[in-house]
Parts: C-alpha cells; structure tokens; sequence
C-alpha cells in the first residue's frame, strides 16, 4: 500500500462505486483526517513508550541502589533480635535469683522469729544463714550490637 497515495485509493473505489465527484472528495477528507489522527497516536505511543523505558531505567537503577538498605536493615533487625534474647534470659536469670534468694532467707527468717519465740537465749548457727553464692550478671549495652551511624539514622 506504500506505492499508493490517498487520492488514488479513493479515486479506484470511485470507479467501482461509482460515486459522484463530491462523495469522493468527502471520503478523501474524512480518510485523511482520520490517518492524520492515527499519526499524530503513534506519535504519542511513541513517546509514552520513550519516556516508560527511560522511567523505568531511572527507578530500576534507584531501586537496586537503595537494595544495600535494606539488608543493612535486616541485618539490625536479626541483631536486635539477638539483643532481645539475650535481654530476656538476663531478666530470666535475675528472677529466678530473686526468687530463690527469697526462699533461701524466708526459711532463716522464719527460724529466727520462731528461736525468738521460743528462747531469746538460743544462738542461730551461722551456716542456717549462708546464702548461695553469687555469680556476676553480664552487662549488655546496645551499642554493642549497634554501633552509631550518623548517616544510617537519617536515612531512615
């Protein structure tokens, strides 16, 4: 259809159709407005198609820049993980201490009001008074685990 104008298109199913000089010339008008209108579409597709690829290119780069992020996220957030487990056994620990601590004293408690009681006079052996011995508690601190980063705070 390259070889081909309008006009001559027109003008072969004039021929056939037979239709009058004013027809044609209608036809031809509406036939090249509507090819003006389908150019002046390829024309827009073609530039939404220029500026997606360019878009998506730009964000594409964006996103894979901005990757590194968020495994330097999930890497704190596995450590804070670790933090909050080692916090929780650390508070475990301490209560189960306390607890028997107090029932380590409640017992020579109890036998020394019940001696008062009883005889004022009596002694208490020093070995019903031993307490069990302690053991250091370990410290954590979050910078441990999170060392300060200006530039990692403000980017998120």
């Amino acid at each position: 259809m390259g070889e081909y104008s309008v006009s001559d298109i027109s003008q072969e199913l004039a021929k056939h159709l037979d239709f009058s000089e004013t027809s044609v010339k209608e036809v031809q008008n509406s036939v090249e407005n509507v090819t003006y209108k389908m150019e002046g579409i390829r024309q827009s597709l073609e530039h939404v198609k220029t500026d997606m690829s360019t878009r998506s290119e730009s964000v594409s780069k964006e996103l894979y820049e901005a990757a590194h992020h968020l495994d330097t996220l999930y890497d704190k957030i596995d450590a804070l993980e670790c933090f909050i487990n080692i916090v929780k056994q650390t508070v475990n620990d301490v209560t189960n201490r306390v607890e028997e601590a107090e029932a380590f004293i409640t017992n020579p408690i109890n036998l020394v009001l019940d001696t008062l009681k009883i005889n004022t006079a009596k002694s208490i052996e020093p070995s019903d008074l031993k307490l069990p011995p302690m053991r250091s508690l370990n410290i954590y601190r979050t910078s441990d685990y999170f060392p300060p980063e200006a530039e990692t705070s403000e980017q998120l």
